[in-house]
């Protein structure tokens, strides 16, 4: 969906974000917003109040998801970049005739910018068979037991589905991550049929 609304200047400003609920999930939506001190978009959210209105278009994307499409997804998500892989995350996880796996990496910098952790790990007790996650943080906090740094290539091996005709690594971060991740992904043998960048 498309948010429009005014930065801190007055200036129209018009930002993409992924509900991370369900097209069975009649009536609203819901977006996960992440609030920068100075995001523009971030302004507009901060000066809105309960029962204001927000000027939204949608739904748009590339991204077509059909249940059992494939054996098993890798997830690769930075920050923000976690809410289309939660919203197809519940897609098939709440479907019972959707038996496809899922292993998620997802990356922050610190502990507290971990989005939707709750409901995550939920979904990875609920269904400890069908969805791995794999945390990384470039500051961990003392005795933290996940990635450290940023998503290598041996994370991607060692968490992700091997490259295979019938799986497809999904990716959603910041540009540089975007980046990297593209070119660790080439070099580990996932052809370009094999990825899909939100």
């Amino acid at each position: 969906m498309s948010c429009r609304g005014k930065d801190s200047a007055g200036e129209e400003v018009i930002k993409p974000y992924t509900p991370t609920t369900l097209d069975s999930d009649l009536g609203c939506f819901e977006l996960v917003i992440k609030m920068y001190p100075q995001g523009r978009m971030s302004h507009h959210f901060r000066e809105m109040r309960e029962g204001d209105y927000l000027a939204v278009k949608g739904p748009k994307g590339r991204f077509k998801y059909q249940p059992n499409q494939v054996r098993a997804f890798g997830m690769i998500a930075g920050g923000t970049g976690i809410t289309p892989m939660f919203q197809v995350t519940r897609a098939i996880l709440e479907n019972p005739n959707d038996k496809t796996n899922i292993h998620l990496i997802y990356a922050n910098v610190t502990y507290e910018d971990i989005l939707l952790k709750e409901e995550i790990d939920n979904l990875a007790t609920t269904f400890p068979n069908r969805f791995k996650v794999y945390y990384v943080l470039n500051q961990p906090p003392e005795g933290w037991e996940g990635g450290i740094g940023f998503i290598s290539k041996e994370m991607i091996q060692s968490h992700c589905p091997p490259p295979a005709a019938d799986v497809q690594i999904l990716r959603c971060g910041p540009p540089p991550m975007n980046k990297a991740m593209a070119s660790n992904l080439n070099d580990l043998g996932y052809a370009a049929q094999m990825q899909f960048q939100f």
